[in-house]
């Protein structure tokens, strides 16, 4: 299912910078990743993203990283009439045509709720995402948005917190 947009006036340029996931929805890439991050950046042909996370373990109540991941890709808008349907194309993935990180909504400077919505095998795999521009930061709205993801259909009830404390780098 793809929720209907309510976010028409999205603009690339405030989105650029570093988005910190605060909740999002199980996933098979991000799996037990925790500092979470996505870096947008101007290219000329559309943004420049670029994922990160590490992958950290518990040894005797101190978290432990065993692997730091990053990923590039590029973000173009395959409809100008949809700014902030955005399709992303990570390197070593096959390339669509289709949106599959759309921008709910935003105020560019501390939250941006995004939906993605993939076809994989004839099953429909949907994620979510609450964005901070301040590692582990609480949206201070954050019942408002996660009531206008379950207004849209979206069932909030499987985002978990992403853990943003004692990162490498901090």
């Amino acid at each position: 299912m793809l929720i209907s947009i309510s976010f028409i006036k999205f603009t690339f340029l405030q989105y650029l910078g570093v988005w910190y996931e605060y909740q999002r929805f199980p996933e098979l890439v991000e799996g037990s990743l925790d500092c979470t991050s996505s870096t947008f950046s101007d290219a000329w042909n559309g943004m420049k993203v670029t994922d990160k996370g590490t992958r950290r373990t518990d040894l005797f109540g101190n978290k432990l990283v065993l692997r730091t991941t990053s990923i590039d890709g590029l973000a173009t808008v395959p409809d100008e009439a949809k700014p902030a349907e955005l399709n992303i194309v990570f390197r070593g993935a096959s390339p669509t045509e289709e949106a599959n990180y759309i921008v709910q909504d935003t105020d560019y400077t501390n939250y941006a709720v995004v939906f993605s919505c993939l076809q994989m095998r004839g099953f429909n795999i949907q994620y979510a995402y609450i964005l901070t521009r301040v590692r582990g930061l609480v949206p201070p709205n954050l019942a408002q948005l996660e009531s206008k993801l379950t207004a849209a259909g979206v069932d909030v009830s499987a985002f978990f917190v992403v853990n943003q404390k004692g990162c490498p780098g901090m």
